[in-house]
């Protein structure tokens, strides 16, 4: 007990550095914000022409054909002052027009800008982190643990060890091939290293302080995910140096980096509060490591490349790739009176896209996953407490695989649209367990099975609608609502009896249970014009 306040202390006060850390980022990337306008003046004789906000790195080249440069600073063709532009960095290599690079100030706030966005992306993961940093309740560790381990008990797959390095490699693969990224070879290495470098002093000294235990028991340095730090630090990379290009070079690393956390949960190797804190350590140490080395060379290594976004918005096919989470229960409750359980309501997780042929029409798929608690009749509950024990509860899950046509209709920044889909339901096996009362460590060892279901894969069918409102010129937020019409049938094996302390158990028999459930909530979808 002491040892577990003692690590949730140091995590607290660890959190509280990386906030702060976060904070003075912010101070340092963008201090126009924090405290009023920081003008870069040249260092020509006319000091006092303002000529920009000076941020970290130089993110475009804007051509300023119409413009000439003095021994006074910018002049506009007329011979006036040019006035009113800002620019991260003044690009000072072989440009005689004096081209300038960075961001133009369009009036955007801190919290609009790319590392803003990045710096609270981050802070929302060292919250969920925190949520999730406890051993009870709904979004515990443990819980989202044990629902791994039950759909995919004896896991393991070692690829996690490769795909964190990806992108890394990748950059000098795109380089090789001519694929021009922000900045020259020698600067984004050396930002790479000083990535990679504080990645080592943060991840390594978080797990000797804290020393939280794995969940397999292997060693005591499970917190934060060195793997999943590396990873989303490499992904977040890869965004900064090629989403001029197109929006689906950031799209494919953090999926990659979240599909690298995903398997260090599958292989039972972290908690999920270990890979929340190392996707949020991985983007805002890269963001860190931008700092300093944009403080080190200044202007010197950057391309001059386009603004990214400047690609026209394609409606004619309007396709996209989306999740979604929301609430989910069963129209008629599963309920098996020899057992005396039900479940009814739960929560759905599901991941999607359609393929749009033209504006209105398209072809697209889903996979879902569903998990409804398990209760016992009040009878029933008391019948087993009255022998001395207490239910363990798994939840009755299924996962969906579907495919149909798409139809939505797109006016300004609003979609709505619709789908029917077909497939198969596949139900996961559930168990239901007895814990002795006065054993109040929870340990499969000390647990009894009661009942277990086997249920088949059945055919399944799916509509909905969505609403979607345009945040971004790729990104969307929305709402969705579905209904899904399937049976299930199940085989069960019962406890009958306790003889002398060991179980007789019996199968019952088969089941055949309406399956049909409704769900509605949120949904963040990526748009594929």
């Amino acid at each position: 007990m002491l040892i577990a306040q003692l690590n949730i202390r140091c995590l607290q006060k660890t959190q509280w550095i990386v906030g702060l850390i976060i904070w003075l980022l912010g101070q340092q990337l963008y201090p126009q914000y924090y405290s009023g306008s920081l003008p870069y003046s040249s260092n020509q004789q006319n000091s006092e022409l303002s000529v920009g906000i000076v941020g970290v790195e130089s993110l475009v080249a804007h051509d300023l054909s119409n413009v000439i440069l003095d021994n006074h600073g910018f002049l506009d063709k007329d011979g006036s002052n040019l006035t009113g532009s800002t620019s991260s960095v003044l690009y000072s290599g072989n440009n005689p027009l004096g081209y300038q690079t960075g961001n133009l100030n369009t009036g955007s706030k801190w919290h609009q800008t790319d590392t803003g966005i990045s710096l609270i992306v981050s802070g929302g993961f060292f919250t969920m982190a925190a949520i999730t940093y406890k051993d009870n309740g709904t979004l515990s560790r443990i819980k989202v643990r044990d629902e791994i381990n039950r759909y995919l008990p004896n896991y393991e797959n070692k690829i996690d060890d490769l795909t964190q390095y990806i992108p890394y490699a990748a950059t000098y693969v795109l380089d090789a091939f001519g694929v021009k990224s922000r900045h020259k070879l020698l600067r984004k290495t050396t930002t790479m290293a000083t990535a990679l470098a504080l990645n080592g002093i943060v991840v390594h000294t978080m797990k000797g302080l804290i020393g939280e235990e794995r969940p397999d028991g292997s060693a005591n340095n499970s917190f934060p995910s060195g793997h999943t730090t590396t990873a989303f630090m490499g992904a977040h990379i890869f965004h900064k140096e090629y989403r001029h290009l197109s929006p689906y070079y950031s799209v494919g690393a953090y999926s990659l980096a979240t599909f690298t956390g995903m398997f260090r949960q599958l292989n039972n190797r972290h908690w999920i509060s270990d890979v929340l804190m190392g996707a949020g350590l991985g983007i805002s140490l890269t963001e860190l490591a931008y700092f300093i080395n944009g403080e080190i060379y200044k202007e010197k290594g950057i391309n001059p490349i386009p603004e990214p976004g400047d690609k026209e918005i394609n409606e004619r096919r309007p396709s996209f790739i989306s999740s979604t989470i929301g609430l989910a229960g069963l129209t008629k409750a599963f309920d098996n009176p020899e057992s005396g359980v039900s479940a009814d309501r739960g929560y759905m997780l599901s991941a999607e896209g359609a393929y749009f042929f033209n504006p209105y029409i398209g072809l697209g798929a889903t996979i879902q996953g569903q998990s409804y608690p398990i209760r016992f009749s009040l009878e029933a509950l008391d019948a087993i407490r009255d022998q001395g024990y207490e239910p363990v509860f798994q939840a009755l899950g299924s996962t969906n695989l579907m495919a149909g046509p798409y139809f939505q209709y797109g006016f300004g920044k609003h979609i709505i649209g619709g789908k029917w889909v077909a497939g198969s339901l596949s139900g996961s096996d559930t168990r239901l367990n007895l814990r002795e009362l006065d054993v109040e460590v929870i340990d499969p060892d000390f647990e009894l099975l009661y009942a277990e279901y086997f249920p088949e894969t059945t055919f399944a069918w799916s509509t909905g609608f969505y609403y979607k409102y345009r945040i971004g010129k790729i990104t969307a937020l929305g709402i969705y609502g579905q209904y899904t019409d399937s049976d299930l049938k199940f085989t069960q094996l019962l406890l009958e009896d306790l003889e002398s302390g060991n179980p007789v158990y019996v199968e019952g028999d088969p089941l055949r249970k309406t399956f049909n459930s409704w769900s509605a909530g949120l949904s963040l979808s990526v748009l594929l014009w």
